[in-house]
């Protein structure tokens, strides 16, 4: 396991370093979805191409779905997964 760090600004921003950014292929615009597990922060990029996916899993059952429509699946999907709704009130807690 690879291990980095940084200091968060005054502003809450921090500066991902750079062997980090290369070894996950980061580039500036890409999207990072935050998660809260167990009181621990992942960090996980939203960087996959899915054009390069087209026809992995074979035809779309329900046809064709635009750009637009894949980011909203997968959004829903992360926050869905990273969240315990089981717990009204209680917004950090992980699955």
């Amino acid at each position: 396991m690879s291990s980095w760090e940084s200091v968060l600004s005054s502003k809450g921003q921090v500066t991902i370093p750079k062997e980090m950014r290369a070894a996950l292929n980061l580039r500036p615009g890409d999207t990072l979805v935050y998660s809260l597990i167990d009181g621990e922060v992942v960090i996980t990029p939203k960087n996959v191409d899915f054009t390069e996916l087209v026809g992995y899993l074979g035809k779309a059952p329900g046809g064709l779905a635009s750009l637009e429509e894949i980011d909203k699946a997968v959004l829903d999907a992360a926050g869905a997964n990273a969240l315990d709704l089981s717990h009204p009130g209680k917004d950090d807690v992980a699955a």
